[in-house]
């Protein structure tokens, strides 16, 4: 006998998924989207995402034209295990995220701890209000 797990919303994340897959054909494929948090403080900007069970080897940051990337997979292998219900996603995932221009892409910095990877988008110098002197004739 097989036990069942009950997931009343688990339809809206398979409708996720196949719309995604949909909308995006031709396009970079992907079969999951990690969970992401955004902030921003006086210094800067700081992106998290949950990615736990991604080896950090398998995960890519790049940036180009104001877009941060970050993409990778995660996989596993069941072994001769016959599988009776998946929860969690595998395969590839891709997220993008457009940067302000007030953000420093030279300076991004990413930390990897216990299946999180934290970002950190320093606001450029040039962000900071500054004082313009007017000069009296």
């Amino acid at each position: 006998m097989s036990a069942f797990t009950y997931t009343p919303y688990a339809w809206l994340d398979d409708f996720r998924r196949d719309f995604n897959r949909f909308v995006n054909a031709g396009a970079e494929q992907q079969s999951w989207s990690p969970a992401v948090d955004l902030a921003e403080d006086e210094g800067g900007y700081f992106i998290t995402v949950d990615l736990p069970g991604v080896n950090p080897d398998d995960v890519e940051i790049t940036t180009h034209a104001q877009q941060l990337t970050v993409k990778g997979k995660r996989d596993w292998d069941d072994g001769e295990r016959t599988s009776l219900s998946n929860e969690r996603w595998r395969g590839d995932f891709v997220r993008r995220f457009t940067l302000p221009k007030i953000a420093d892409v030279d300076s991004i910095e990413a930390k990897y701890n216990n299946g999180v990877l934290a970002i950190h988008l320093p606001k450029s110098k040039d962000a900071e209000p500054r004082r313009i002197a007017i000069n009296v004739h």
